[in-house]
């Protein structure tokens, strides 16, 4: 076990939050990427035409959009390793474990380059289990786990969009678009819970309530991540037009049949997002009878109560405007949005009926909070 826990100092959270705030660049600059169509416009990886930086690429729309997305992912990917870092030097570092991760996530994309897919995906499981068992076995504070939790992510998903590219494939697109939103939502968590407020709020769940919260929190994020995977289905399979323009019926029908596929995904993409919409505000309604008016996040029941009205509203205006390209990308941006407070009410919610902070901590712990 290690002899002592980490307390994130106030720098470290503003750290996270920068993070969190490239993050958001990030999906936002990678949904332009496939809103425009320009995913190929750099045939190889993980050079872009067999240089770290093609010649006047900034000059290049497409260019900007796909190269940029990649040195954003980059910027990103050293955020991540900074903070793996702060935590790790806090808990009794054992330099085996960071050289162990930075080398064999450098093999581990190189065997990626080179096509051995079944090595690399024996490899990342291999990873994974290597994370919870050490996570667990050598009790590790929340934010030592998490932080290296993202940088595996960070790996993970430079392999998924080196893989898109060089496979062609759609599929390999969307699992990166929906792994970027779950690696987000880590990055929510890294900053909620380096904040003052997860330190020293009270308890968030008003006493007797914790059970029905926590089963509506996550069945409002398991129902909204369901949303994003159909729409990034959409997007990666209908970039030039949609499928059907037609806003009530889909393809002239109320129920289209289940092929040709595209028209029945822009169905249940519409269909879906609406029913959770009107989960999305039922749960809100809810949430402010749990949350209640004295805790720091009782403003995360109210924005669901707005934003899922905005998200229905541009989704109206994609199709009415032929996919325009501010409307779908803030449309794409609304939803990470409305994916994240889903998230921020889950784990208020398994909070439970403690204050918000690590059970292990010290009282030593709590008082500090170091600049």
């Amino acid at each position: 076990m290690s002899q002592s826990r980490f307390n994130p100092s106030k720098g470290f959270h503003a750290w996270a939050l920068l993070t969190l705030l490239v993050g958001v660049v990030l999906i936002w600059w990678g949904a332009a990427v496939t809103t425009e169509d320009v995913g190929l416009a750099v045939p190889d990886w993980p050079l872009a035409f067999g240089r770290i930086n093609p010649e006047g690429w900034w000059k290049v729309p497409a260019l900007l959009l796909e190269h940029g997305h990649r040195w954003l992912g980059a910027t990103i990917g050293v955020l991540v390793l900074v903070m793996y870092f702060w935590a790790f030097f806090k808990e009794r570092p054992r330099l085996i474990e960071a050289v162990g991760i930075i080398l064999v996530g450098l093999g581990y994309l190189f065997l990626v380059k080179e096509g051995a897919l079944l090595v690399a995906a024996v490899i990342g499981v291999l990873g994974g289990l290597w994370l919870i068992l050490t996570w667990w076995g050598l009790r590790w504070s929340a934010l030592r786990g998490l932080t290296t939790l993202a940088l595996l992510l960070v790996v993970v998903q430079a392999s998924l969009g080196g893989l898109r590219v060089l496979k062609m494939s759609d599929p390999f697109g969307v699992v990166h678009g929906t792994l970027g939103q779950l690696f987000f939502c880590v990055l929510v968590l890294i900053a909620f819970r380096s904040s003052q407020t997860w330190r020293d709020a009270p308890r968030l769940v008003r006493e007797g309530r914790a059970f029905s919260a926590r089963l509506t929190s996550m069945l409002l994020f398991g129902a909204v991540f369901a949303q994003l995977v159909i729409g990034a289905i959409l997007r990666h399979t209908q970039r030039d037009h949609l499928a059907a323009s037609d806003l009530i019926t889909t393809g002239g029908a109320l129920l289209p049949p289940v092929t040709p596929p595209d028209v029945f995904v822009l169905f249940l993409h519409k269909y879906w997002g609406v029913s959770v919409a009107l989960l999305m505000l039922a749960v809100a309604r809810y949430a402010k009878s749990w949350v209640g008016d004295a805790t720091p996040v009782r403003w995360v029941p109210r924005l669901l109560s707005v934003l899922p009205l905005v998200q229905v509203a541009l989704g109206i205006s994609v199709i009415w405007t032929g996919k325009s390209f501010w409307v779908t990308n803030f449309h794409v941006v609304n939803g990470l949005g409305l994916l994240a407070l889903s998230w921020i009410l889950t784990v208020t919610a398994w909070s439970g009926d403690r204050r918000m902070g690590d059970e292990a901590e010290t009282e030593a712990d709590k008082g500090a909070v170091t600049a």
